[in-house]
């Protein structure tokens, strides 16, 4: 009897393991199917078509809420209060497009956070890891056709002056935009020591440098510029893409100044980098200055030679 009693206890056991439970249908394939059920009826959607709720009942108490809607365009997962289930969607899976939102109940990209009535604010917040100086890092894969790198966006920093906001491909950080904590920004350079630093060629219809008078104290005239334009020396040259390959320099001729020549005769347009090495630069556009006065000043001499000249010619 006792071993009757045992094997119907364990084919009963074994059917209750085995079987399936529906609440809202009668045909359940999985072990919990869930069809057209609203708990709390007062505060569900009148749009669910299925749902599952978990929380305490009460007025102002929070659910954790899985449903689908009755277009089944969209289903959500979120944590929200019992009264406000029609204007907070914390998360929105499109089960058709894939797409997901936080704060949006339409999303229309793969991930859309908040909404576009900004009553919901769309932010992100990426934590770094730990023991590392990379903080948080997005990385963007390569596309299938074409590209041969991926790009990666990501904050990087040993020190406060070191710390900075980097976007650059997979091959090298050089290849992108770093911009720096107190606002330099460096295209091809890790370290810009101006508020713009371009580590090779710039193509531009026009730059403007300011010159406005109102911007302008102690202003005093140039003297002896043709005798500074005479010290100067114009050079042919190549790059030294050898010894700075990171300069990322071209091949062809260049035709220019040494900054330590003109540093001698115009020091006011010469700058030097914040390195221990202060490479030199030449602020080129300056140079137009002193050339109109060496040009006015040489077209007083000519002046002169010619009314020199013609007092002799009326002599005769």
């Amino acid at each position: 009897m006792k071993k009757i009693f045992f094997i119907v206890s364990f084919l009963f056991v074994g059917s209750f393991v085995k079987a399936q439970t529906g609440i809202g249908t009668t045909a359940p394939v999985n072990k919990l199917d869930i069809f057209s059920v609203k708990a709390d009826p007062a505060t569900s959607s009148s749009s669910a078509n299925g749902n599952l709720r978990l929380g305490a009942t009460g007025a102002n108490t929070h659910v954790l809420d899985f449903g689908l809607s009755s277009t089944s365009t969209f289903s959500w997962l979120q944590a929200r209060d019992r009264g406000n289930y029609a204007t907070l969607y914390n998360l929105v899976m499109n089960p058709i497009g894939g797409n997901v939102g936080i704060g949006n109940s339409a999303p229309n990209s793969t991930l859309t956070v908040g909404n576009s009535a900004g009553t919901i604010a769309g932010e992100i917040s990426i934590n770094p890891a730990a023991a590392t100086n990379e903080g948080g890092q997005i990385n963007i894969r390569k596309s299938l056709n074409g590209s041969t790198a991926d790009w990666i966006i990501d904050q990087f920093g040993t020190t406060s002056s070191d710390a900075r906001l980097r976007i650059f491909n997979s091959i090298a950080e050089t290849n992108g935009i770093t911009i720096m904590e107190n606002g330099n920004i460096g295209m091809g350079s890790l370290t810009p020591t101006v508020r713009l630093q371009v580590t090779g060629d710039i193509i531009a219809n026009s730059i403007a440098g300011s010159s406005d008078l109102r911007y302008k104290t102690n202003i005093r005239p140039v003297y002896n510029a043709l005798d500074k334009v005479k010290a100067l020396r114009g050079i042919y040259f190549n790059w030294n893409k050898e010894a700075f390959p990171d300069k990322n320099f071209g091949t062809k001729d260049e035709l220019g100044f040494i900054a330590q020549e003109i540093e001698n005769v115009v020091p006011e347009i010469v700058t030097k980098d914040n390195t221990k090495e202060e490479y030199r630069s030449v602020k080129y556009d300056k140079l137009v200055a002193l050339l109109v006065e060496a040009i006015k000043e040489q077209q007083i001499q000519i002046d002169s030679l010619k009314i020199a000249l013609n007092k002799k010619k009326d002599k005769k």
